[in-house]
């Protein structure tokens, strides 16, 4: 059973909401975050991107830490920022051109993470897990949810689509993206006692985005136990804030593959090397985008080609893991070709997601920037939910999942004695 629980948000004043949120602080250009910080004031990312006061400088807690706190503790003050009187869940909604994501934050309980009872995908970084945690525990707070998906409920649903309805948001806005936003606040005792019991049903929930987060936040919960002991359980430090938004309304894009390797690249005997493993079929100058599984393209030097794993070699993968479109990727053309054996950290590898459009990709090779572009389809939620409840991870990179939460809309504060609501 999956344990969530409504709380007390930290949140902005209803005519600042989109004054003080802002793109998600892993999101977003550094160019476009340092725009914000200099004209908007009332920016969250004043706390959560401090160091950009400094031009040039790099993330330095002992400095920037101190800064950011005294902009939140501003923000409280000045009543930019307004902390809730009651334990709430709250429905929120993006709004992309005509498709709307919808979902409920709440408060998921790190005992769950710690217990996989949410599943990840994907890696953490022992060193950005870390500095999460000592974020949270700095600012006591965090106020980027966690995107988790979920098994589409009706009930769930039924209660959300009445909410939508029948009740004026409390949130209406159009951030500086062109994405409206929305919000409604759910105190209503038997609405969340509802919500509490459906997902009480659902055994596992999923990370879509922000296994960072968290794992960040997993770290600070330990370290709180490790301090002020377990308690009773309730302690805000034994939970962490989400959005559950249900398997049918995320959209997974593929994320593409750019290589920075020109003698290779330029080498008389590339192809060759790719028809080792794959068929190549010439497709133009314009990049390819894949339109089913199985298929990847290739841009290089104003030349597409088209590539589909030989059937000889792929009968004979086996496993979750290697039928992935990004693993064939990764062994067949990164390490077989590139000997780019570590994805992580291999500066001549670079991803970008497919919400940007293929013309970036053209752009970005075209420009001389990269000598290689590897296109693919998206992984699908199927692969994502095979991988996850076996305990298994993906490539690096292997998903861009969308809705991007907003940082600053709803914060989780844990103040010295309180509770998530019970």
């Amino acid at each position: 059973m999956a344990v969530i629980k409504p709380f007390a948000a930290l949140r902005p004043a209803k005519e600042k909401a989109g004054q003080v949120s802002c793109q998600p602080f892993d999101s977003g250009s550094k160019e476009q975050a340092a725009n914000e910080i200099k004209n908007n004031p009332n920016s969250y990312l004043h706390v959560v991107k401090p160091y950009l006061h400094f031009k040039g400088e790099k993330k330095s807690p002992d400095k920037h830490f101190p800064i950011g706190l005294e902009y939140l503790n501003k923000f409280k003050e000045e009543g930019v920022l307004i902390k809730d009187k009651t334990p709430s869940f709250y429905i929120y909604r993006m709004i992309v051109g005509s498709h709307a994501y919808t979902g409920i934050i709440a408060a998921a309980s790190v005992e769950d993470y710690l217990n996989n009872k949410i599943l990840k995908h994907e890696n953490t970084l022992t060193e950005k897990q870390n500095e999460i945690a000592s974020h949270i525990q700095f600012y006591n707070s965090l106020g980027n949810p966690v995107l988790l998906t979920y098994p589409d409920d009706q009930q769930i649903d039924l209660l959300i689509d009445q909410y939508i309805q029948k009740h004026v948001p409390e949130y209406n806005f159009i951030s500086t993206d062109q994405k409206k936003h929305n919000l409604w606040v759910v105190s209503k005792q038997s609405d969340i006692e509802l919500i509490e019991q459906r997902f009480s049903n659902i055994p596992y929930l999923y990370i879509a985005d922000g296994h960072h987060r968290s794992a960040g936040s997993a770290a600070y919960g330990e370290r709180m136990i490790t301090q002020k002991g377990k308690g009773n359980g309730n302690e805000s430090y034994h939970y962490f804030p989400v959005c559950l938004i249900p398997f049918s309304k995320l959209t997974i894009y593929e994320y593409h593959r750019l290589v920075k390797d020109k003698t290779r690249v330029n080498a008389s005997n590339f192809l060759d090397k790719l028809k080792l493993s794959f068929d190549l079929v010439p497709s133009g100058s314009l990049p390819v985008q894949p339109l089913n599984k199985g298929e990847f393209g290739i841009y290089f030097q104003n030349k597409a080609y088209l590539l589909s794993l030989k059937p000889e070699i792929k009968s004979k993968l086996t496993g979750i893991l290697e039928l992935l479109d990004v693993s064939i990727v990764e062994e067949y053309i990164l390490k077989n070709i590139f000997e780019i054996s570590d994805s992580k950290s291999d500066h001549r590898l670079s991803f970008m997601d497919g919400g940007k459009g293929i013309g970036h990709l053209q752009e970005s090779v075209d420009s001389g920037e990269f000598d290689l572009a590897i296109t693919l389809f998206p992984t699908s939620i199927e692969e994502v939910k095979d991988v996850a409840e076996n305990n298994l991870i993906m490539p690096p990179k292997s998903t861009w999942i969308e809705p991007k939460i907003r940082t600053g809309l709803l914060i989780l504060a844990h103040d010295e004695g309180e509770i998530v609501g019970q």
